[in-house]
């Protein structure tokens, strides 16, 4: 006995197998999008109108050449988000992505690095993140955002934004309430984003590639078509497409032109008042004859025991559907054209985490098999 103790005492050191303790898992929600993203490792509390989302303009910023130390924070090398907007006099601005879809691979991994520090600053968790993607994104733009995520994520699941942002709208509190609409049941989700507008039939499964449809006309179509209508009433005046988008975020509204709306721009250098009420709605208004076109291609898809509960049920999302009126408008046209008794109705009056909600939702409930590692 006293030789084994003798022995054990003696083993060295190298020879003694380690255990590394678990890292703890780290569920995370991410909505990637084109102009801004949502990250969330938390959700509220039920019934809480709060959520623990962290909103970041989608952007990355390099420094121009021969930049001098000490103009950018930290003399850094490289800033993202609000940071980048911040110092963008003496930064390269980059995109990473385009239409939802990456379009500067490096960009898209730094700003995916920038993200996770941003919910796991001394990385000790085992980050597990699932990604909203546009509806039909192809194989392509998928392996892209995959092999970005897998280097900065520990194990990465996408899924389509509509889906994910009726999981995120839904109220599991209330699924037991017979005038509750359930957004997961049988509905009709229209993700109205910057690059493009999602179509998904949800009907309480992962959607089908035949459930869903995307085209490429968003808000930033409607900047440049607003861009160009200005253009053509004030030759004169020539704004970035920032004021431009600006302008649309405060005035947007769709239905009938409208007048009242002046706004101050610079004229070499000097100020002066426009009245843009009319451009702003017909370019809103395009944008609403797009989505009702589609709105019919995707209706006539679904099942005939679905197809009248479903219309009862159209959920408008993203930023896009802030704009004014939209969803009466939409109503009508369907309405003039035949449809029996549509129900449009705005998601959430804060859409902005919808989409990294659902997320989160399935991040905590998927399992170990379905992480892309």
């Amino acid at each position: 006995m006293s030789d084994q103790v003798i022995e054990e005492e003696d083993t060295p050191v190298e020879d003694v197998v380690k255990t590394e303790p678990r890292r703890k898992k780290l569920p995370i929600g991410l909505d990637l999008g084109t102009l801004e993203s949502c990250i969330l490792s938390k959700l509220s509390k039920p019934g809480s109108d709060q959520h623990h989302g962290i909103l970041v303009p989608t952007i990355v910023g390099y420094p121009e050449e021969g930049i001098l130390a000490g103009i950018l924070p930290g003399n850094s090398g490289m800033l993202h988000g609000n940071d980048a907007l911040a110092n963008q006099l003496h930064l390269r601005l980059v995109n990473p992505l385009s239409d939802g879809i990456i379009q500067d691979i490096e960009a898209t991994k730094s700003f995916l690095g920038y993200l996770r520090e941003r919910v796991d600053p001394e990385f000790k968790g085992d980050a597990l993140c699932v990604i909203g993607i546009p509806a039909v994104a192809d194989e392509e733009s998928k392996h892209k955002l995959q092999e970005a995520a897998k280097s900065v994520f520990d194990g990465v699941l996408l899924i389509p934004e509509p889906f994910l942002a009726a999981l995120g709208m839904r109220d599991e509190e209330r699924l037991q309430q017979e005038d509750y609409k359930d957004p997961v049941s049988n509905s009709l989700f229209v993700d109205i984003g910057a690059g493009t507008t999602d179509f998904c039939i949800i009907q309480g499964y992962f959607p089908k590639p035949e459930d869903l449809l995307s085209i490429p006309f968003g808000g930033n179509e409607v900047d440049v078509i607003m861009d160009q209508l200005i253009r053509e009433s004030y030759p004169e005046v020539n704004l970035p497409i920032s004021m431009i988008r600006g302008f649309k975020e405060e005035y947007s509204y769709v239905g009938e032109p409208e007048s009242g709306v002046r706004v101050k721009v610079p004229v070499e250098g000097k100020p002066r008042k426009i009245e843009i009420g009319k451009q702003v709605g017909e370019a809103c208004n395009r944008l609403v004859d797009e989505i009702a076109e589609s709105l019919k291609q995707v209706i006539s898809s679904a099942s005939p025991q679905s197809v009248f509960s479903l219309l009862q049920n159209i959920i408008l999302t993203g930023g896009g559907s802030r704009i004014r009126n939209i969803d009466q408008e939409i109503q009508q046209r369907l309405l003039d054209e035949g449809y029996e008794n549509p129900e449009v109705r705005l998601s959430d009056k804060d859409y902005s985490p919808l989409v990294a909600i659902g997320a989160l939702k399935v991040a905590k409930a998927a399992r170990e098999d379905q992480w892309l590692r």
